[in-house]
């Protein structure tokens, strides 16, 4: 029975897509939703005047979180991963809720016998048949009809759960049927789709480049180009309400006691190594890192400090605490091999030729340091004063560890023919001249176990960080923002304007529907308390807002400049190709008399792929769909510039092929107009349902 028990342990976390496939909302369909909206002292919010308690909504949360941590491999969640489910299960619930009402609203009904007739048809649920599929995918039905007529007591409270599953997918296919029943796919769609998709056209085309033809025409828009635009493109423009904030992040970095306690661990775990316990048994029980036992490393394969310090030790060796990249590692040398991957440890000295510096003055002046570096003078000081390498002064111009081929050519072969100790130069490449130091050769490799543990900040240091903040929120309230962000040395970012609609995201701060609601929920000065954010807590300010309608002109020239411009030159090359093409004019004879011009024919092509070196361009695509075969087009502006085309040809319409395929264009077209329409419905619902939220009060 444990294909049964894995349905019972499924049972409670499944989770029902609404409208099958033609909706990507989640709703929780194996909860009452009834349940949920009752009153409770603990009201984290409600929808359509039910509420929802603290509980029910923390509860989806955590078995969200769950499910997320299973997809991670066990990986912690971040508070920004929190906050981004918290932010999904609500719309989940008022989605839900939604949902619910219109199915209260329609009458919508399920019986009993709807729901065996479904378990018993020759197309059973995927709930039920997904436990009685072999390893090749294949079907099994005489195993579950055989469950069906003897399940066995042990799995009644497993079927129940599922049926109250399947009624649940059954109320919600009744009302995407309904929403839809007025959704159509006319004829002439599944033809044209057809064409797109089956139909091979050919294209012979001349392309006019505005970058050739108005290329000088770079002056700057006269007041009536950009009036012109402006008007034409208004609804670019037109914007919902907007706010802007000023906030002050308080990061959550970890203390020195964050880090001595991480030290202190690990320690006391090389201690207990030392004493006899297993080191790969305390790696499976503290790292975050897993032990690999078919991976070897080089020097180039772990960071430098960690390399430094692994390398020279035997094997059987503990090593640490070393620091990477997020916290401490403690690494055991557990074997080691000798490679035909030989590393090189080198330096150099850059005297750059890449950018029109003088070549001679250039080599002459690498030909003096290398003298002064054969005559032993510290390379890295030599590095730090002459290299012209971004970065050598503060690495001595050390490149660390690198293997054949990770650099170019003529690098490669005088590091690689040379021993440690070498200078070699001057070697000439792409990027100037090159004075190198050989510093080390390694053909070891290593075996290692690491015990990897991450830095964050403790409770602590969180709690510290917090009435910081909360003291900051306080006294900017009462002397103002600015000015006790200055008294105090904090740094005021300021957000771009964002809108209530664009849902929970701020941005510079991130997913935060507290703060979202903050904004909009009060008048420029106020100062917010204190608010949770992805990487530490926030105090904020409301510092702009700007009423639902359309920004001015003078507020996006600077945007739309770039644009109005290259219009004025697409406008130029169309007349310019107007004065060439004429009146009827074949491409030949436009050729013939231009021979500065070309003509391009492209390959056998479908409209679905886009036309070659054109891509998918639908000014180009609706000329070819519209003429018959050997007509040309007047010039006509395209997506990058201006084009004469002629359709060449197009193969044949095949009635046969489209009646085999109809359909299956048909029922896709109409799937995709389904979820549209059951989408757009969905949001329209949002916007009229009463929705109180208050999840402001217990995260922040």
């Amino acid at each position: 029975m444990g294909m049964m028990t894995k349905m019972r342990d499924n049972a409670h976390v499944f989770i029902m897509a609404f409208a099958v496939i033609f909706v990507a909302f989640w709703v929780f369909s194996d909860l009452d939703i009834g349940s949920i909206m009752q009153g409770s002292m603990n009201e984290i919010g409600s929808v359509g005047g039910k509420s929802i308690s603290y509980q029910e909504f923390q509860d989806v949360v955590e078995r969200v979180s769950e499910q997320r941590k299973d997809q991670n491999k066990g990986r912690e969640l971040t508070e920004n991963d929190y906050m981004q489910i918290r932010e999904q299960v609500w719309n989940d619930f008022v989605t839900q809720a939604i949902v619910e009402q219109a199915i209260e609203d329609f009458g919508i009904t399920v019986n009993d016998k709807e729901i065996t007739d479904w378990v018993f048809s020759d197309n059973p649920p995927q709930q039920l048949a997904q436990y009685f599929t072999d390893s090749t995918g294949q079907f099994n039905r005489d195993a579950y009809q055989q469950f069906l007529q003897n399940p066995g007591p042990e799995n009644q409270q497993a079927l129940v759960a599922i049926e109250s599953q399947l009624r649940s997918e059954l109320l919600r296919t009744k009302l995407t049927n309904i929403l839809t029943s007025s959704v159509i796919v006319p004829e002439s769609s599944v033809r044209a789709k057809f064409v797109e998709q089956n139909i091979d056209f050919v294209s012979s085309y001349i392309f006019f480049d505005p970058r050739v033809y108005a290329a000088t025409d770079t002056a700057a828009p006269t007041q009536e180009e950009y009036d012109k635009f402006y008007e034409k493109n208004k609804e670019r423009f037109k914007t919902e309400d907007m706010r802007k904030i000023k906030f002050v992040l308080f990061p959550e970095i970890p203390s020195k006691s964050d880090t001595a306690a991480i030290v202190n661990e690990l320690n006391t775990i090389k201690d207990l190594a030392a004493n006899g316990t297993d080191f790969l048994e305390l790696v499976a029980n503290n790292s975050s890192e897993q032990y690999d036992s078919t991976r070897w490393f080089s020097r180039d394969q772990v960071a430098a400090d960690v390399a430094k310090e692994v390398f020279s030790q035997p094997v059987g060796s503990i090593v640490g605490p070393v620091a990477n990249e997020t916290g401490l590692s403690l690494y055991k040398i557990i074997d080691e091999k000798i490679s035909d991957n030989v590393m090189y440890h080198a330096a150099h000295i850059l005297l750059r030729t890449d950018g029109g510096q003088d070549e001679a003055a250039q080599k002459a002046k690498a030909e003096t340091v290398l003298a002064r570096a054969k005559a032993g003078e510290d390379f890295a000081k030599l590095a730090a004063q002459y290299s012209e390498e971004p970065g050598a002064a503060e690495r001595g111009g050390d490149l660390g560890w690198f293997g054949k081929n990770r650099m170019v050519a003529e690098f490669d072969a005088a590091v690689f023919s040379s021993r440690p100790g070498d200078i070699k130069g001057l070697v000439k490449t792409q990027f100037g001249y090159h004075i190198i130091k050989v510093l080390d050769r390694s053909t070891r490799e290593l075996k290692l176990a690491e015990i990897r543990m991450a830095i964050t900040a403790g409770s602590g240091t969180k709690d510290a960080l917090f009435e910081s903040a909360r003291d900051f929120a306080y006294f900017a309230s009462e002397n103002g923002f600015d000015a006790e962000a200055a008294s105090q040395k904090l740094q005021v970012q300021e957000t771009p304007e964002f809108a209530q609609q664009t849902g929970s995201y701020i941005p510079n701060i991130g997913t935060n529907p507290a703060l979202v609601k903050f904004a909009f929920e009060n008048g420029v000065g106020e100062v917010s308390e204190v608010h949770r954010a992805s990487n530490g807590y926030v105090v904020a300010t409301v510092s702009e807002e700007r009423p639902a309608g359309y920004r001015a002109l003078d507020e996006v020239k600077d945007q739309i400049k770039m644009q109005v411009v290259y219009d004025r030159q697409m406008m130029k090359t169309l007349k310019k190709a107007q004065s060439i093409a004429g009146n009827g004019k074949s491409i030949e004879q436009i050729i013939a008399a231009n021979p500065n011009l070309t003509a391009t024919t492209t390959p056998p092509y479908k409209i679905q792929a886009g036309v070659p070196n054109v891509g998918a361009d639908q000014a180009f695509i609706g000329k070819m769909l519209s003429l018959k075969a050997g007509a040309v087009t007047a010039p006509f502006i395209g997506q990058r510039g201006v084009y004469v085309a002629r359709l060449d040809s197009k193969s044949a319409f095949d009635e046969t092929a489209y009646k085999v395929k109809k359909d299956e264009i048909r029922q896709q077209q109409l799937s995709t107009l389904q979820n549209e329409f059951v989408q757009s419905w969905i949001e329209q619902k949002r916007k009229e349902i009463d929705v109180v939220d208050n999840r402001d009060k217990f995260f922040r």
